[in-house]
């Protein structure tokens, strides 16, 4: 049985203590570095999340590796933060949370990438379903994209 990365472990660790909070613990990375390294941990809500929220989650989170600190190899720098108003999609979670929201998707056949953009307005289990605008005042069209395309995704911000 293979051990588990530290990013996993420390996920495990985390999860309650953010959930306890009411977020989402939406990812955790760890980067050694040559004499310290860094913690990523990065924290949603529906509806977004706020910077004191940020904060409170730092501090829970803080405190609990601060009793644990066995897990963690030498000095490391903790960063808590959202994923960003352009989140990166890749959960089942992600894509329900964008649900109605504007999308650019990188699909890929083959050896060719094409973008598309557009309003994620359903989810199946075998493909997503857009409606896109093909240029500036013009009709909305229904796009429907298999899962299997889609080499990247993300939320994109409406100005």
């Amino acid at each position: 049985m293979a051990q588990a990365s530290p990013a996993e472990l420390l996920r495990e660790l985390l999860e309650p203590v953010v959930h306890q909070l009411g977020l989402d613990l939406v990812d955790v990375s760890w980067y050694p570095g040559k004499g310290h390294a860094t913690l990523r941990v990065t924290v949603d809500r529906p509806g977004g999340i706020t910077i004191d929220e940020c904060g409170q989650a730092s501090q829970a989170a803080s405190a609990l590796l601060d009793r644990r600190e066995e897990l963690l190899p030498g000095p490391y720098s903790l960063e808590v933060s959202s994923p960003g108003a352009e989140r990166t999609l890749e959960s089942e979670q992600d894509f329900a949370t964008a649900l109605g929201h504007r999308v650019r998707l990188t699909l890929q056949d083959g050896e060719s990438l094409t973008v598309l953009e557009g309003r994620l307005v359903s989810l199946g289990p075998e493909e997503l379903n857009l409606e896109v605008r093909r240029t500036r005042g013009g009709r909305l069209r229904s796009w429907r994209v298999s899962r299997k395309a889609v080499a990247a995704a993300q939320v994109v911000v409406d100005l």
